[in-house]
């Protein structure tokens, strides 16, 4: 940000009457509404930090530190006394009242836009800390600030101020939004676009590797005559011999390698074991080959929907940031995750999928699927037997859809609870007292 912006900004904000209210929409980013009708976010990531409308800017996810219960607190419906640029710099001041029945609380909202400093800071009328979006202890800069310590002043810039004039802050503030909507999508894209690219490069590898049928049968089948042969000359096996020189059935000689087993009684019941795994995986490398294909054309599918997602919201609702420990369950189950403001949805990838998580939802689960045709099964978790928010069944029914189709339009999605699934064979279902819900995709 630079200076002469800021100046006009505060000039701008000044002619506000009141904040209606203040919260955090993003990690480092503030919404503030003014008079009701003006909202305008303050972007206070270090390097980045930005000042746009955000008339339309959703919250990422809801924030309940401690910096944004004061916030809301200190900030919500309070009057605006004046907006200032504390010792002419990239700071702004806004200095507020909140008017209760037995007395006024006055409190200063300070974002600074200083490089490594930038920060946002809530002061009390004597120039306390009260709390901060980045707490800095006296080990990290000469500056701390923490909660019941007195603010000291930054150091002054002697360095050269650009200069500018700034004609209708409003307009301004609107085509910053636009632009920064255009760069974040654009950067959203790219970086999820990666992540789904590798897992298919790494599925395709996979598939790449696996071995042909026939190799597999000609495997078994060699195990079996080692088998044989070498129950055929136990009496000639050692303890913790390495191979064994042999006539095969058509009178060549033939050198089996063995395992060093110190019981030898024990080494044709280890050959024939390993034939019939051979010939096990010989007989269902079909299962895992199609496994591996659905899943690269669930990605593919993904890839698709990412690349016509037209705003940043659509993009989130399908790649949410999932915790940890939630991942690493969720990938021993074999599904794909998505978090919904707290609930838990699970996307079968393939018919094998689809069939686990039929298996493993509970009855009080909701259960998505599209109308009519071929779909993912989604499952919405609900262990604790809540009532289940319409939105969060609108955004689980996008991803139904999403997850299952590539072309726009019109698509129906049935929905009900798991009690009310019967599974037939498989992943094939009938289902009664049911739902139907209407997504459109562009």
């Amino acid at each position: 940000m630079k200076q002469f912006e800021l100046k006009a900004l505060a000039d701008y904000f000044a002619r506000f009457k009141q904040i209606t209210k203040a919260e955090r929409i993003d990690d480092n980013v503030i919404r503030i509404l003014f008079d009701r009708t003006h909202a305008v976010a303050f972007d206070l990531t270090r390097g980045q930090s930005d000042i746009f409308d955000a008339s339309h800017l959703t919250p990422a996810r809801r924030y309940r530190a401690p910096f944004d219960t004061a916030l809301n607190k200190r900030l919500s419906n309070a009057a605006i006394l004046r907006v200032t640029l504390p010792g002419n710099d990239r700071i702004l001041c806004f200095e507020t009242e909140q008017r209760g029945a037995y007395k006024a609380t006055r409190t200063r909202l300070r974002l600074e836009f200083t490089g490594r400093h930038t920060n946002a800071i809530l002061l009390d009328d004597r120039g306390v800390v009260i709390e901060a979006l980045r707490h800095i202890d006296e080990f990290t800069s000469v500056r701390p600030v923490k909660p019941g310590l007195p603010l000291r002043p930054l150091p002054p810039y002697d360095g050269p101020r650009q200069s500018g004039t700034l004609e209708d802050p409003q307009t301004w503030l609107q085509e910053r939004a636009r632009l920064r909507t255009v760069e974040r999508l654009k950067r959203l894209k790219s970086r999820y676009d990666k992540e789904l690219q590798k897992k298919i490069t790494r599925l395709e590898r996979e598939l790449a590797k696996l071995p042909d049928r026939q190799s597999l049968e000609e495997e078994a089948e060699r195990l079996n005559r080692y088998g044989t042969l070498a129950l055929a000359h136990l009496h000639r096996i050692r303890p913790y011999d390495t191979r064994l020189e042999v006539i095969d059935f058509d009178g060549t000689p033939l050198t089996i390698p063995l395992p060093p087993l110190p019981n030898p009684k024990r080494m044709g019941e280890h050959f024939f074991k390993q034939a019939r795994r051979a010939a096990a995986k010989a007989r269902n490398l079909h299962i895992e080959a199609e496994n591996l294909q659905s899943r690269i054309a669930f990605y593919r599918m993904l890839r698709q929907n990412l690349a016509a997602a037209p705003d940043e919201g659509a993009v989130r609702l399908l790649f949410p940031p999932k915790e940890r420990a939630k991942r690493r369950k969720t990938e021993r189950l074999g599904c794909e995750l998505f978090e919904l403001d707290g609930w838990r949805l699970l996307v079968g990838r393939n018919e094998r999928e689809n069939t686990e998580l039929l298996k493993n939802a509970r009855a009080q689960d909701l259960w998505l699927h599209l109308k009519d045709r071929p779909s993912a099964h989604c499952i919405l978790q609900n262990p604790n037997r809540r009532q289940i928010p319409r939105d969060i069944i609108e955004k689980a029914a996008r991803i139904c859809v999403a997850t299952s189709v590539a072309q726009p339009g019109d698509y129906p999605v049935d929905f009900t609870f798991r009690r009310n699934v019967k599974v037939r064979h498989g992943a094939q279902v009938n289902y009664v007292d049911y739902d139907t819900i209407k997504v459109r995709k562009e």
